[in-house]
């Protein structure tokens, strides 16, 4: 995420090219966009990732009538970065961040998803510290369903 940053006098030492992966979409199948650096993904899955940003989603609608916490379930040593998971975390929402769609989507406004997912990156980049992640932690995550106006 951040090859153009960085301390220059590392550059002889680093490789500059991305990992770059094209995929085809179709409106509607995906809910966000997980962008994160090794420091997350050494230390968490996929699913567990993809959890954490669906509990943050799910849970904001839940917060105005009362606090929830979408952390309830993970421990920082619960799943660490394999793409398998031990923990119950990712059997909850059944796998991978396509697979499953927000029940809230009719509910949230664009603006609270929006919220919540940059609440779900600090959450993850926290994780991430708590796992003890030996490389630098960048996360952003990106809502996908967000309908923004055409003009």
């Amino acid at each position: 995420m951040s090859r153009a940053i960085g301390d220059s006098y590392l550059k002889p030492f680093v490789i500059p090219d991305p990992e770059v992966r094209v995929l085809e979409r179709k409106d509607g199948d995906d809910e966000f966009l997980i962008l994160a650096s090794d420091g997350l993904w050494d230390v968490v899955s996929n699913e567990v990732a993809c959890h954490v940003v669906r509990s943050c989603v799910r849970s904001k609608a839940k917060r105005r009538g009362g606090r929830s916490s979408p952390t309830s379930n993970l421990s920082p040593r619960q799943s660490s970065g394999s793409g398998s998971s031990s923990g119950d975390e990712a059997q909850n929402d059944g796998g991978g961040c396509a697979d499953a769609r927000s029940d809230s989507d009719d509910e949230e406004s664009g603006e609270e998803v929006d919220e919540a997912c940059a609440e779900a990156a600090i959450l993850l980049t926290k994780l991430a510290i708590a796992r003890q992640s030996s490389d630098n932690v960048s996360v952003v995550v990106v809502n996908l369903r967000r309908r923004r106006p055409r003009f």
